[in-house]
């Protein structure tokens, strides 16, 4: 049985206390401790926080890809190049450029990239992400080198461009096309089961394989290779169809939350919309609680700290839909309700800039601990050494392990969330795709189809939210949010929810701070 590691490290390096005019009320910036506790303590004064070294900051640290492992079973090691990583690799682990995954012989792997496209790996089989690139306008380049066994892939056409190696061979989709490669033998065999790839081995080799095609390459002899006007069935091609039906019943009901969003066709929301319920807050924006949960529910309540070189220590969420909550936006507590998440610079777009390490926590519950991010590991003097830095567990009660529904599962009864003296019914499902799956129909398509008025940007846009700010009374002396960041007002003593978001400027350990604007009170983020 495994036991969870205990740290007791902080997770923030300062704590600030803002104080409202006449009143005691008081937000600590302090936080998190990650272990199993049997009773969670109050954070302790600012003056008794520990020092820790500043966390790794690379100078493109804002703007770096991570893509989502979404589905794990069995071994799964994770490598860094040659050496290794993580000895065993978890659902919602971030995976960067250069990582190579290789699943032993119980082992099976899902990696989910931004625009829902998957790549998937059998057991005794390997690949690499080399390249994960993003340009200055959002667009993506994603290299795959296949190494060896069987993968599956995946990719909508809807976004990015998608390169997959093998030897000396390229596949590069031409529309959303499904194919597997299996190298498991000789001949090695490249077989589409959908849509058309280009092939090419950079020299002679350039055509393009449709549907129900194969060709069968000699690997001992360069060059060499058979055409095929079918496909062999293979007893792993099972396995991905029910990969494509657990995410086609994530996406059968969507509701509009995401749409104002960088990133609305990430697949991702799918995973709030099955598991959770959205909430439209006057003067707030949309805000995500999960279904079934109480107010003694905790959203750090299992999970794992992993350890990236050029980030640092990065949370790794225990829950079923633990992706977009911990990588953007904020978390906030309400003392009617209990914790709800508020989105803010998710994805890649006009309004955010990608993918944070670390979560956001606005107003904390009484007494309340949240997790530690760890400090961070010694150096020798040549450097990091090459072997895997453990995940560091968190695990604060069986309580918080299974309170999810199953795929295909009844969806618990939504809680009115009662704000102001208003009682806030959940938003509803008003969005649902013809054809589900990574190559289904995306958000988008689906809402110009069925709710054409959520794509409506002059009503949801950051162009909107600034001016509501600007005509509250809020935000003047010239004061403007900076124009790619999502913006809400700062939180106050009496409505602590409320808070600007911005990307942290690197370094300090993982600790932001955003500068509230004039006369709108004292914002808290802890990380």
């Amino acid at each position: 049985m495994r036991h969870p590691l205990i740290c007791h490290s902080w997770f923030m390096r300062t704590g600030r206390i803002f104080a409202a005019a006449n009143s005691a009320f008081a937000l600590v910036l302090a936080v998190s401790a990650f272990g199993q506790e049997p009773a969670v303590p109050p954070p302790p004064p600012d003056a008794q926080l520990p020092a820790q070294r500043a966390q790794p900051q690379s100078p493109d640290a804002n703007n770096v890809r991570a893509v989502r492992l979404s589905d794990v079973e069995g071994k799964v090691q994770v490598f860094n190049g040659v050496n290794p990583a993580f000895d065993q690799a978890q659902p919602n682990m971030p995976a960067v450029e250069g990582m190579r995954f290789v699943t032993g012989p119980d082992g099976r792997l899902e990696i989910q990239f931004e625009d829902g496209s998957v790549a998937r790996i059998t057991p005794n089989s390997s690949v690499t992400l080399t390249q994960l690139h993003r340009n200055g306008d959002g667009s993506t380049f994603t290299t795959i080198d296949a190494n060896t066994g069987l993968s599956y892939y995946e990719m909508n056409g809807r976004a990015g461009q998608y390169t997959v190696r093998f030897g000396p061979n390229g596949v590069m989709p031409i529309d959303s096309s499904i194919f597997r490669i299996n190298l498991d033998g000789n001949p090695a065999d490249l077989a589409v089961t959908h849509g058309t790839v280009h092939v090419t081995d950079g020299q002679n080799l350039s055509l393009d394989l449709r549907t129900n095609h194969s060709i069968h390459f000699d690997t001992q002899s360069p060059g060499q290779y058979d055409l095929v006007q079918s496909v062999a069935a293979d007893t792993w091609d099972q396995w991905n169809s029910d990969r494509d039906q657990a995410l086609a019943t994530l996406e059968e009901s969507a509701t509009t939350a995401r749409a104002s969003t960088g990133s609305p066709d990430d697949a991702a929301w799918n995973d709030l919309d099955y598991y959770g319920d959205w909430y439209n807050v006057p003067g707030y924006g949309q805000a995500w609680s999960p279904s079934g949960v109480g107010t003694n529910w905790d959203p750090f309540g299992v999970g794992s700290w992993g350890y990236y070189p050029t980030v640092g220590y990065t949370w790794i969420s225990g829950y079923s839909w633990g992706w977009w909550p911990y990588h953007c936006g904020a978390w906030n507590w309400f003392d009617s309700y209990g914790w709800m998440w508020f989105p803010g610079n998710c994805g890649f777009g006009a309004i955010g800039v990608g993918w944070y390490p670390y979560a956001t926590v606005w107003h904390l519950p009484p007494n309340y601990r949240p997790p530690v991010r760890p400090k961070l590991p010694v150096r020798g003097p040549h450097g990091p050494a090459p072997h895997p830095e453990p995940l560091i567990a968190v695990n604060r009660g069986p309580q918080f392990a299974q309170q999810f529904r199953t795929i295909g599962g009844a969806k618990p009864a939504p809680r009115a969330f009662d704000y102001e003296g208003r009682s806030i019914a959940p938003v509803e499902s008003t969005i649902h795709v013809s054809t589900g799956g990574p190559i289904g129909e995306g958000f988008t398509t689906a809402a110009a189809r069925t709710n054409p008025e959520v794509l409506d940007r002059s009503s949801v846009g950051v162009t909107s939210r600034r001016d509501l700010y600007q005509t509250s009374g809020r935000g003047s002396n010239g004061y403007a949010p900076p124009p790619s960041y999502a913006y809400r007002p700062a939180p106050s003593a009496s409505s602590p929810a409320r808070s600007s978001y911005s990307p942290p400027s690197g370094g300090g350990g993982g600790v932001h701070v955003a500068s509230p604007p004039p006369s709108s009170g004292g914002g808290v983020h802890p990380h």
